[in-house]
């Protein structure tokens, strides 16, 4: 048997929307507020299974909201992490151009290890992107934590990889006019930033070397005696 949904069930919904306000968070409440008004008026034009829907979804945006204040501190650690890693591959960065004769990291930094520092700024620039628009609009979830933690990591990885992809030549780089060459200096650093950004660009990525070495698997061979 399905709950009916009454006015006082609503009630108390409102009330814990009013309660985001006092927490300081007047960009949340005002479209919760519209919402659980739209769930009022459902009900009153006789329109249970839709206001109870409706209601169900702005319960649900409702405890997000309050999740989501709960763990911003969290929030604001992470970002601290998130800036601390930027720190860190600057501060690589400027070291190694400035010093390249170095005997540590002399021939170990190569264009490829390159691309790999601008994956993981690719990594570090998607995580701050993230905590600060998940913050603003109220659904940060503390269970990422660790995406957060390590996609500067994966960022790094990511970028490289996609980098090795396209400079043996599995997938071209094409631009919107013109083939772009992968020998350019910006080039490789932009395909790295881009793959340590977007998940979904390396997975992209991925997909594209696949069907290549799908197609080299299904070519019939030329070698052998020929059956007729």
């Amino acid at each position: 048997m399905s709950t009916v949904l009454a006015p006082p069930d609503i009630d108390a919904l409102e009330k814990e929307v009013r309660a985001q306000a006092q927490q300081g968070d007047p960009f949340i409440v005002a479209p919760l507020m519209q919402e659980v008004e739209e769930t009022r008026d459902l009900l009153q034009s006789n329109k249970p299974e839709e206001a109870k829907k409706h209601f169900e979804d702005t319960e649900v945006k409702v405890i997000k909201a309050e999740a989501s204040h709960s763990a911003e501190p969290l929030a604001w650690r992470l970002l601290w992490v998130e800036f601390g890693y930027l720190a860190a591959i600057l501060f690589l960065g400027y070291v190694t151009f400035k010093f390249p004769d170095v005997r540590l990291w002399k021939g170990l930094v190569t264009l490829s290890a390159k691309t790999a520092w601008f994956g993981a700024l690719g990594g570090v620039a998607v995580a701050l992107y993230g905590i600060y628009s998940h913050v603003q609009f109220r659904d940060f979830d503390s269970k990422y934590r660790l995406w957060y933690i390590a996609r500067p990591i994966v960022g790094a990885i990511f970028g490289w990889f996609v980098y090795v992809v396209y400079y043996v030549g599995l997938v071209s780089v094409q631009g919107t006019t013109k083939p772009v060459d992968i020998a350019t200096p910006a080039v490789p650093y932009a395909i790295a930033f881009l793959a340590g950004f977007s998940e979904r660009y390396t997975v992209q990525i991925i997909d594209k070397m696949m069907q290549v070495l799908a197609t080299w698997q299904d070519k019939p061979t030329t070698s052998g005696p020929r059956m007729f």
